[in-house]
Parts: structure tokens; C-alpha cells; sequence
């Protein structure tokens, strides 16, 4: 999409403090505070070209009880949003007081049908946020709040009330890309297409201020699903100023005449102006769903009354038989130890059977920390171990059923000092009965190496296991007799950490391979985490096909990445993350489960014959094709 790049225009109206903009009627209304020696008031200037604003001189009220108004020098960050029977005012008051004794700030919000006489309905502690916007989401009949901040966050409620769902994190600034920096939300407004929300990114170079602006598209269906992001400024321009504090602020936008117009104030209280059109043809994105998320994702969770897994729940191993789909996921508890937890289901998709102890415990000198020789904190620190969160246990394990036994793979980890892959195996005969007898682990690389990321294929090769333990520059793959008398180590080249990936490609930096390979009728399939070199902190899913009789082989690879963490619950833990480690093939359809922000479990689907096909040819024809755009 090209840049719109136009000079901002100045403003003819009253001598007010411009505050928050909204489209009423084929005009623009201008909500002012007027600031005099006996007190201040909130004040309204009406314009029909944009441009000349004009007041009435009604004053604004904000009823904040039967005998208590908002006091206009208190309040600041304004937003205005219609509905469909009136408005919604949002914005932030100053808490009074100095030191100990000073109030907290709060977003508010209000309501009023005419403009003039506003009823505040509910307020909350304003945390990190600089601007907050309300929307009315018809097709669901609530509304939704989005707020900035370090990071963007949403809320829901029916009434204005009472916003009891909890925050929901939706999406941060971008490394490398224009909107890298602090953003703050401008406004927001109801399209056809989703609700979109604008935002400022703007940067400052010493007198001058490249003032930019960004947009989000939310499913009206699902207001924290983002369906479309705007990857330049959809409008930029360069303002000179007096000195380098002066500054320029976002008032808020209005829909006019097929543009957007978009209000700025200055340090001096000065209103400019910036349009471009609503209308975005060269924004217009064509996304094709190739997996389908699962709508009632995610389907495990972390259990506040089990403190071995109140911490996260997630980045599951699967496997299928006649009894159904079972799940094995990392859990960590309160001690900031990693554990197996286990799940089963009929369906693959809701898990009505889940056990309330975990089948799988980290063991001396395989996953349990011992404090004399961890490097760091000798105890659980979630700011130190961010490896999910813990600090030591059994992490990330993979599964595959070969013959009577089902074999598991898992990270060791003990502590910054040690990471590394073992193998663990249980009898079918017991795993039926529930009779967790697993073997004692064996681990399979060496010493003072980071490793993760190791799968086992699910069939022997030429009468023997094989492993992958690396995917680049090539995919590694070593070859075990039996794990039951294995000796000595995997020796692998590969360094820890993100290693280079396609230079010009989606996969910038490669992170490591997914579930264990899956065998179809072109090759094996095989899933990989990577990075964009534009989104290094978003870990996004690639797919690629490797040779049946020669697996060091790669025949197909996909062009672009299958799945991005763009869901609240890819979010809400740790940002960015989607981590997929198990995954299987239910009739017709390729099923993979993933860890949604480290701390839940996720499910997605396609067809698996568009899949194979989309990897053949480097075309996603067979997928729905939906066309994203901003017209009102």
C-alpha cells in the first residue's frame, strides 16, 4: 500500500482546548474545555465542511452522581463513539492529592442521547493507559473497549456497567516496521468489514515530528480476532515545531464524505487537520484461511485448585487409537516446576476426561533442578526463567505410538545450565490401564549443549528410530536401535537459539521443528516454528514436505506462514506465541495442537488434500479467499 502523505491543514474555530471528535448528521462535532479565572467548561462547536467549527455556547455536563459533575480540568484523553441510540464518551480522569495520599487515575466512561448531557456508567484504574475507545458491536449487542498502553488490550460488557471479562491482549508495536514505538489509539469506528480502530505512531527528530497513523481491523464477530493491519501508515506527514517540546496530541477521527479526518492539538492548543480516503483501494488484503481455529479454543487451561498446573497449561503432544485423541501437555505449578499433564477426547476437539495429577515428573539428572548447581536464583524466579515460566521439570513433550509402546520426548530443563532432549517410553498394556510406569529417561544429547526442538518419527526407518535434530541449514536426522540400550549421545551442530532461515522469506530466522513427522502420500510432513524479520518477537508456523526414502530431503516448503499468533489466547501469557507439538491426520482433516502465550492449549484444522496441495504448488487456490477492506 502506498503512503498517504499530505501536509496537516489549521483549524478555524473558538478559543477552547480541543478535545475529542465525532461525525453527527452530515457534520462534525468538536467537544472543547474552555478555561477561565472563575472555572471551566466543557463546551461543543459544530462544523459542516471539516474545516470552520463554530459554537452554540450550550455548556456540556458530566453527571457523575445525583449531586456530583465532572470537573473539566480534571479530565483529559477524550473519545467519542456513536451507537446506535446515542453516544459513548471515553476518556481519563486525574487522581487528586499529592504523595500517599493521592487518588488513583481512572478511565470512565458515559453515555449520553443528545451530546450535552452525559451520565457516567461505569470507571476502572487506568493501569498503563493513555487512550481508551468504546465501541457498540451490534451483531453481538455489547460493547467493546479497547485500550493502549504497552500493549493493545480490549473488554467487553452489555451494559456499560460492569466490565467483568477480563482484559484480553490483542496486539503489541512491530520491530523494524513504522509503528515500532509507543502507539496511542486515536479513535475508533464500525465498518462494514470489522471494527476499526486508528492509531498514532508518531516519532519525533529534534523540531520536526513525523506525525503517522495505523490501523486495525477487529472481526465484527469476534472482537479480539484482528483481521487485517495496516503494514505502513496509512497516513503520514511532517509538522515543524517552535522548540522540542512542543508536541502534537491525537484528538480523534471522523468518517467524512468518503475520508477519514483526523484532528491533532498542538502544546498551544492549536487544532490541525489530516484526511486521506476511507476507501483504502491499495489496502485491500486478500487472506486466505488455511487452518481454522477452533471456535471454543482454547480447550485446556490452566486450574486454579491444582497447584501443579496453576501456572500454565500447554504445547501438547498428541496421539490417535480406537479409544480416541490423547493429549499429553506441559503444566506448571507454583513451585515453577514443568510437569506432564494428560486429557482425552472422542472428537479431538473437547476433552471431557482429564486427570487431576500429572502422569509424567521430572527426575534427577533428567528435568529436576538441583539448587547447588543451578546457575542464577537458587529458587523460582518467573522474571529470571522465562522458558515458559519455570525453571526447571519436563517441557514441550512430543509422543508417538510405535508398536506396544508410546515413546515421549521432552526438554530437560535444569536451570539456565542445562537444556537438553530425553526420551522416555511407556508400555501401551499400561497406559490403557492408567498404571503410569514410565521407563527411566535416557538423555539424548550431550552435556553442556542447549538443545530442543528433537522429534521422533512415528514408524521405524529401515528397522530403526530415527530422530530429527535439526532443520537448518539442513534437517539433521540420527538413527537409534532401541532406546532401551542407547548409549553415549546425539552429537548436533546446530547452536541455540534462532538460526538464519530464508533471507527473503516469512521465515527470516528459524526457531525449530513442531510435532513429530506425519506421514502422508507425498513425504512427510513436517511443521517448523520461525520468525519475520519484521515480527521477530511473533513466532509463526511453517509446514514443509520431506522425501519418504530419504527424509534429509526437502521437496516442497510453504511460501508463507500458516498460522500467526493473532488470537487473544495466543496473547494473554507470554506475547507472540504460538507453540505447535502435536499434531495428527482425523479422516479427511489435519488436526494440530498448539501452546496459545504459554499458558493454554489451542486446536486448528483444514482439509488435509487443499493442504498438500497448497504445499505442492505454492498456491493457496483451494482456500477460502476473503478480501479485506475499510469502506464504510
Amino acid at each position: 500500500m502506498k503512503k498517504k502523505t499530505t501536509k496537516p491543514k489549521s483549524i478555524k474555530r473558538a478559543e477552547g482546548i480541543p478535545l475529542a471528535t465525532v461525525a453527527v448528521n452530515g457534520g462534525v462535532c468538536l467537544l472543547e474545555r474552555l478555561d477561565k479565572r472563575v472555572g471551566s467548561h466543557f463546551f461543543i462547536s459544530w462544523s459542516t465542511n471539516g474545516l470552520d467549527f463554530s459554537s452554540d455556547k450550550r455548556e456540556v455536563s458530566i453527571k457523575i452522581s445525583a449531586k456530583k459533575f465532572e470537573s473539566p480540568k480534571d479530565c483529559d484523553n477524550f473519545s467519542i463513539s456513536g451507537t446506535p441510540t446515542g453516544f459513548i464518551l471515553t476518556y481519563i480522569r486525574k487522581g487528586k492529592g499529592v504523595g500517599k495520599k493521592k487518588m488513583e487515575d481512572k478511565i470512565v466512561i458515559a453515555k449520553s442521547l443528545d451530546l450535552y448531557s452525559w451520565k457516567v456508567m461505569s470507571e476502572m484504574p487506568r493501569g498503563d493507559t493513555q487512550r481508551a475507545t468504546v465501541l457498540y458491536d451490534k451483531p453481538l449487542e455489547h460493547f467493546v473497549m479497547y485500550q493502549d498502553g504497552m500493549f493493545v488490550k480490549s473488554q467487553h460488557t452489555k451494559t456499560l456497567i460492569s466490565w467483568r471479562e477480563k482484559t484480553s491482549l490483542l496486539f503489541t508495536s512491530r520491530f523494524g516496521m513504522f509503528d515500532a514505538g509507543e502507539f496511542s489509539i486515536v479513535g475508533s469506528i464500525t465498518t462494514k468489514d470489522g471494527l476499526l480502530v486508528l492509531y498514532d505512531a508518531s516519532v519525533r527528530k529534534a523540531k520536526k515530528k513525523l506525525l503517522q497513523v495505523g490501523g486495525v481491523l477487529f472481526d465484527l464477530k469476534d472482537p479480539r480476532r484482528i483481521i487485517w493491519r495496516s503494514e505502513v501508515p496509512l497516513w503520514q506527514g511532517i509538522v515543524e515545531s517552535k522548540s522540542e517540546k512542543e508536541d502534537y496530541f491525537p484528538v480523534g477521527f471522523v468518517y467524512f464524505h468518503n475520508n477519514f479526518l483526523i484532528y491533532w492539538r498542538t502544546s498551544e492548543n492549536d487544532l490541525i487537520l489530516s484526511s486521506f480516503p476511507a476507501l483504502f483501494k491499495e489496502a485491500d488484503i486478500y487472506q486466505y484461511k488455511i487452518l481454522d481455529r477452533f471456535e471454543q479454543n482454547p480447550v485446556i487451561t490452566p486450574r486454579a485448585h491444582h497447584d501443579w498446573e496453576v501456572i500454565g497449561t500447554f504445547n501438547p503432544a498428541v496421539f490417535e487409537d480406537e479409544d480416541g485423541v490423547h493429549l499429553f501437555y506441559r503444566a506448571i505449578g507454583k513451585d515453577g516446576i514443568s510437569r506432564i499433564g494428560y486429557a482425552k477426547s472422542k472428537d479431538g476437539m473437547s476433552f471431557e476426561k482429564r486427570l487431576p495429577y500429572p502422569v509424567f515428573e521430572p527426575r534427577d539428572g533428567s528435568g529436576k533442578p538441583d539448587p547447588k548447581k543451578v546457575i542464577g536464583p537458587q529458587n523460582y524466579s518467573p522474571s529470571y526463567y522465562t522458558s515458559g515460566g519455570g525453571w526447571g521439570g519436563s517441557e514441550d513433550p512430543r509422543v508417538v505410538k510405535i508398536k506396544d509402546r508410546i515413546y515421549m520426548t521432552y526438554v530437560a530443563f535444569e536451570g539456565w545450565g542445562s537444556i537438553r532432549i530425553a526420551v522416555t517410553s511407556i508400555s501401551v498394556e499400561n497406559f490403557k490401564k492408567g498404571e503410569w510406569k514410565w521407563r527411566e529417561p535416557i538423555l539424548l544429547s550431550p552435556p553442556g549443549e542447549f538443545h530442543k526442538n528433537w522429534l521422533i518419527f512415528p514408524e521405524k526407518i529401515n528397522g530403526k528410530f530415527a530422530i530429527i535434530h535439526g532443520i537448518t541449514p539442513e534437517i539433521l536426522i540420527d538413527y537409534v536401535d532401541d532406546f532401551a540400550t542407547f548409549k553415549g549421545y546425539i552429537n548436533s551442530p546446530r547452536p541455540f537459539g534462532p538460526q538464519p532461515g530464508r533471507k527473503d522469506a516469512w521465515d527470516h530466522k528459524l526457531r525449530g521443528a513442531g510435532p513429530p513427522p506425519i506421514k502422508t502420500d507425498i513425504g512427510w510432513l513436517v511443521f517448523y516454528h520461525a520468525h519475520d524479520a519484521n515480527e521477530p518477537h511473533r513466532y509463526k508456523l511453517g509446514a514443509m514436505i520431506l522425501d519418504l526414502h530419504n527424509p534429509t530431503k526437502i521437496l516442497y516448503r510453504s511460501p508463507h506462514a500458516i498460522l500467526s499468533p493473532d488470537m487473544w489466547y495466543e496473547n494473554e501469557g507470554k506475547p507472540g506465541v504460538i507453540y505447535v507439538s502435536g499434531a495428527i491426520i482425523r479422516g479427511k482433516d489435519l488436526c494440530i495442537y498448539y501452546g496459545g502465550g504459554d499458558r493454554v492449549v489451542c486446536v486448528a484444522t483444514t482439509p488435509l488434500k487443499p493442504f498438500l496441495e497448497f504445499l505442492i504448488t505454492g498456491k493457496p487456490d483451494n482456500y477460502e479467499l476473503k478480501k479485506v477492506s475499510t469502506k464504510i
